[in-house]
C-alpha cells in the first residue's frame, strides 16, 4: 500500500500519477468503508497492470578491489565481507530489484533471476578472481571455478529450504529464532532465521522501508545475538543509496561525509534526513555501539567517497580547500585518524587533486601539503606515522620520512601544538603523538629519535612553567599536594621518559617524608574515612604508575 486517500477522484489522480512512470508496474485502487455493524467491506474500484519494459542488459559495476581473505566455503560467501562486494560489484542490479545480498543469497527464486540475468553472475566471478588472483600464485581461472562451485552450493541450500513453512516474523526476531531451534528442520538455526527475515523484507520494495523495518526490529530486540544477524543486514542497505535518504540534503560531498561519520558514531542531527523516524533510530542504535559491522560499512563508503575525483563542494571550487579542512578536523579523534592508516591514505589521495603534479611526484607534493594542512605538527606527525601503515608507503616511505624533518624545527611546545589550546590539552596531544609514533612502522632509530624529541619538549615545558611547582604548592595540606601530583602522573598527559620521571620524583620527595601516611591523614576525625582516603591514595599511586 503506498497511500491512504478518502475521496476517490485523489485516488484516480495518483494511480494516474504512478503509472506515468514507466518503472511502474502497475495501480490498484481499493475502497473500504465501515457498516454500521462495525464490519469493514472492501471492493476494487481500479486496477491497470502492465509489462514493464526492459532497459536492456546490465552490467557489472567496476571494483578494483576485494578483501585479502578469500571465501574458501559456501558459508564464507554469507559473511560480512563477501556481501560488502557483492552489494558493489551487483549495484546497478540490486538498486533495480530492490533487494540485498542476503535477500539474494536465501532465496532460490532470487538467485536464479540473478544467475539468468545476461552475463552479470560470470562477469563478476571474472572480476573477483583476477583481484584474487592478481598477486598470488593460483590463476583466476582456477578462482573462478572455485566461486562457481560455491554459487551452486549456495543456490542449492537455498532450494532445499524454500518449500519449507517458517513462522512468520510478527514480533521480536529473536523469538523467530528460538522457535527455529525447536523445529529440528535438521538446517543451521541462524540460516534459516535469515531466510525468514529474507522472506519478510522482500514484501518491502524500497529501501527506506527495508531500513525502517530493520532498524525497528533491531532497536525494540533484547537479544545481542538477534541484533547481531541484524546488524549485517542493515549493512547490506547501507550498501544502497539510502545513505543519501539518511543524510538528507547537504550542501557538498564533504558535508556528505562529515555527516556519514557523524552518523557512524550516533550524533547526526536527524531533522535533515529524509529518512523520517528510521534515521533517528539508526542514530541511536549506532550511539549504543550495536551496529558495529553497518559502522563499518559506513565508514568504508566515507572514505571511497574521500578518494573519489568528485569535487567536495559543488559549482564553488574555491571553496574545495576549506571543505577540506573541515572534512580533516573531523577526521581527527583524541587518539589521531578516525580509521587509521585507511583514513590517511584517503586524504592523502584526495589531495593530490589539489597540487599541480601528477604521478608519484604529485603524491609527494600530497603529503608535505596535508602535514601543512594539519592543525599543528603533533597532528601531522599522527598523519605520517598512520600512512607509514597504508599502502602508498611502499613507494613514498622516504618521502614520509622527509616530510618528518619538519617535526623537528618545533623549538617548543607551542611550534609542536595549538597554542590556543589549555596546558593539559596541550601535553596530551604531544602525548598522543608520542604513543602513535611508538606504535608506528618505523625502525626502531627513528622511533627513539621521536620518543627523545617529544620527551624533551615536555620535559622543558614543565621547567619553564613550573608545572610541578605549582601542582606541588608549599602553601597547601600536604595531602591536597600528594594527591594533585600522582593524579597528574595517572592522567596520561605524559609519555613514559624524562619528563615524566621528573614529575615522579617529586611525588617520591613527598612520600618519603618521615610518617607520611600520619601527616597524609592529619585532620581527619573519623578512623573510617581516614582509612579510606589511604585506600584510595594508594589505588590512585598504583594507576600513576608507583607499583
Amino acid at each position: 500500500m503506498e497511500t491512504i486517500v478518502y475521496k476517490e477522484d485523489e485516488a484516480r489522480a495518483l494511480a494516474k500519477k504512478f503509472l506515468a512512470d514507466k518503472k511502474c508496474e502497475g495501480a490498484k485502487i481499493v475502497r473500504n468503508w465501515l457498516r454500521a455493524d462495525g464490519t469493514m467491506v472492501e471492493s476494487e474500484i481500479f486496477c491497470e497492470t502492465r509489462t514493464v519494459k526492459d532497459d536492456g542488459p546490465l552490467h557489472i559495476t567496476p571494483i578494483d578491489s576485494v578483501p585479502a581473505e578469500k571465501c574458501e566455503t559456501p558459508e564464507d560467501f554469507l559473511g560480512d565481507d563477501a556481501r560488502g562486494v557483492m552489494n558493489r560489484v551487483f549495484r546497478t542490479y540490486l538498486d533495480k530489484a530492490f533487494l540485498t545480498p542476503t535477500e539474494l543469497m536465501h532465496s532460490y527464486k532470487e538467485l536464479k533471476r540473478l544467475q539468468d540475468k545476461d552475463t552479470l553472475v560470470p562477469s563478476a566471478v571474472d572480476r573477483v578472481a583476477q583481484l584474487q588472483t592478481k598477486d598470488g600464485e593460483q590463476d583466476a581461472k582456477s578462482r573462478g571455478k572455485e566461486i562457481f562451485k560455491s554459487i551452486d552450493d549456495i543456490s542449492a541450500r537455498a532450494r532445499r529450504v524454500e518449500s519449507l513453512k517458517l513462522p512468520k516474523l510478527d514480533g521480536h526476531f529473536s523469538e523467530v529464532i528460538a522457535k527455529l531451534g525447536a523445529m529440528g528442520e535438521g538446517e543451521d538455526r541462524d540460516y534459516l532465521a535469515m531466510v525468514v527475515l529474507s522472506r519478510d523484507l522482500m514484501n518491502v520494495r524500497n529501501w527506506v522501508g527495508k531500513l525502517e523495518r530493520l532498524c525497528s526490529l533491531a532497536v525494540e530486540d533484547p537479544d545481542p545475538h538477534a541484533v547481531e544477524l541484524l546488524d549485517g543486514v542493515i549493512a547490506d542497505v547501507l550498501g544502497s543509496n539510502v545513505v543519501q535518504d539518511v543524510l538528507g540534503w547537504q550542501p557538498g560531498l564533504g558535508a556528505a561525509i562529515v555527516a556519514m561519520f557523524d552518523l557512524a558514531d550516533g550524533k547526526m542531527p536527524a531533522v535533515k534526513s529524509d529518512a523520517g523516524e528510521s534515521a533517528e533510530v539508526l542514530n541511536r542504535l549506532f550511539a549504543e555501539k550495536k551496529l558495529p559491522i553497518s559502522r563499518g560499512i559506513l565508514l568504508d563508503r566515507a572514505h571511497r567517497q574521500i578518494r573519489s575525483p568528485n569535487p567536495l563542494f559543488r559549482n564553488e571550487s574555491e571553496k574545495e580547500l576549506e571543505a577540506f579542512k573541515h572534512l580533516i578536523e573531523r577526521t581527527l579523534c583524541p587518539t589521531g585518524l578516525v580509521c587509521g592508516s585507511e583514513t590517511a591514505e584517503a586524504l592523502t589521495m584526495r589531495c593530490t587533486r589539489m597540487v599541480e603534479q601528477g604521478g608519484a611526484a604529485g603524491r609527494k607534493a600530497a603529503i608535505e601539503m596535508l602535514y601543512r594542512i594539519m592543525p599543528d605538527p603533533a597532528t601531522g606527525l599522527v598523519y605520517l606515522c598512520e600512512l607509514a601503515s597504508s599502502s602508498l608507503a611502499a613507494e613514498h616511505m622516504a618521502d614520509i620520512l622527509g616530510t618528518m624533518e619538519l617535526v623537528f624545527r618545533c623549538r617548543g611546545i607551542s611550534d609542536l601544538c595549538l597554542r590556543t589550546l589549555p596546558p593539559k590539552d596541550r601535553m596530551l596531544r604531544a602525548t598522543n603523538a608520542h604513543r602513535v609514533a611508538m606504535a608506528s612502522v618505523f625502525s626502531q632509530e627513528v622511533k627513539a629519535r621521536l620518543a627523545d624529541f617529544i620527551d624533551t619538549i615536555l620535559e622543558h615545558y614543565l621547567i619553564d612553567e613550573q608545572i610541578v611547582e605549582k601542582l606541588d604548592h608549599q602553601d597547601s595540606p600536604l595531602r591536597d599536594r600528594a594527591v594533585r601530583l600522582v593524579q597528574f602522573c595517572a592522567a596520561g598527559v605524559l609519555p613514559e621518559g624524562k619528563a615524566m620521571t621528573r614529575a615522579r620524583h617529586r611525588i617520591l620527595m613527598l612520600l618519603r617524608q618521615p610518617n607520611f601516611d600520619a601527616h597524609f591523614i592529619d585532620g581527619f576525625t573519623d578512623p573510617l574515612r581516614a582509612q579510606k582516603a589511604l585506600r584510595d591514595f594508594h589505588q590512585l599511586l598504583i594507576k600513576a604508575g608507583f607499583g
